[in-house]
């Protein structure tokens, strides 16, 4: 078997493992990451904030899995299906951007039913917004949606989780712009001082992140509990219409220099997520930034790959169990105001 890496996708990360009788949990419309897991037989609930178009991308995930099964099944005399049947994949609405829609979520039939969350993919996020926008409680809007959100969201989900008896993992997209985060001041984590810039407020989202899987592996390690995480850096993939797309096939035909440029295709963008999932070699290394498929600290670190390392703030256990408490702390005074209000 070949060595997971950079080029390796999605599927070749999975290494066949089979996913039956699972349940998966996939924040925002991370196509390949549901086509993965519920191809390896997962039940995968698609979070969207928009149900039309959740549900367009779970029609077509769901036809492909079905055309490739049944292109299996024809394939020949005794041959018949090959591997498990694909799982189920139910479609529901979440705004991370709002702390009452993250409650509503975990109120929804489709989640309190579920039997048990093996895999909490919290892969939705925004990125770059030009100018200062704030979530419905009043967060900067980067970190409000793509951090504080998906931490009330995990807190809310832990205590099934946590009392199900079978192991479970959270895998926090993070990514390589958590180095354009110099700072992370808890007193003005919604750059409520600071001169707002897209970019250092994209990277201080995606700092914490990291912070984020770091400390939950922490504290479930310090209660006991059968829960991992991980934070993942997808990579860098080139996408998009006309001249764009056209410029991402040329790079793409030279074998080697989509690497050296630091980009991938989307099912690379996508192999560490499934790898944060399901490797067995991770045990042990709960709470680790991982990128191409392995632990970034130990990547190898040239030319784009260089972005696969953990920065210094990534890896300051005392940043994470501060900006925790510190996100609790928001959360809670932001669900108290609103509630005086009503």
């Amino acid at each position: 078997m070949a060595a997971l890496g950079f080029y390796t996708t999605a599927t070749e990360a999975l290494r066949g493992a089979d996913l039956s009788g699972k349940s998966a949990i996939v924040t925002g419309l991370g196509a390949e990451t549901v086509r993965v897991l519920a191809g390896a037989g997962a039940d995968v609930v698609l979070c969207s904030r928009s149900v039309a178009a959740g549900q367009e991308v779970a029609d077509g995930i769901a036809a492909g899995l079905a055309a490739a099964r049944g292109a299996g099944e024809a394939g020949g005399e005794g041959e018949g299906p090959r591997g498990p049947a694909p799982g189920r994949i139910t479609v529901a609405p979440l705004d991370l951007a709002d702390l009452r829609s993250v409650q509503a979520f975990c109120r929804l039939p489709a989640v309190a039913s579920l039997p048990a969350i093996h895999f909490l993919v919290l892969n939705a996020g925004i990125m770059g917004l030009p100018a200062k926008a704030l979530t419905k409680q009043g967060f900067e809007a980067q970190w409000g949606t793509n951090h504080l959100g998906h931490q009330y969201l995990t807190q809310l989900l832990l205590p099934k989780m946590k009392a199900q008896g079978a192991p479970a993992r959270v895998v926090a997209l993070t990514s390589f712009g958590h180095n354009f985060a110099k700072e992370l001041p808890m007193d003005d984590l919604s750059w409520e001082r600071r001169t707002y810039s897209a970019w250092p407020a994209y990277g201080q989202s995606k700092l914490s992140n990291a912070l984020f899987a770091r400390e939950l592996a922490r504290r479930m390690e310090e209660e006991g509990a059968a829960v991992k995480a991980f934070s993942a850096h997808p990579g860098r993939h080139m996408a998009g219409k006309g001249a764009l797309q056209r410029t991402w096939r040329l790079v793409n035909a030279v074998p080697g220099l989509a690497g050296l440029l630091g980009s991938k295709t989307v099912p690379q963008g996508a192999a560490t997520t499934i790898f944060g999932c399901v490797a067995p070699e991770l045990e042990g290394h709960s709470g680790e930034y991982l990128a191409d498929c392995q632990i970034g600290s130990t990547a190898r670190g040239y030319w784009g790959r260089r972005f696969c390392h953990p920065s210094k703030l990534a890896q300051d256990g005392d940043l994470a169990r501060r900006l925790w408490e510190q996100t609790d702390k928001m959360i809670g005074e932001a669900l108290k105001r609103e509630a005086q209000q009503e």
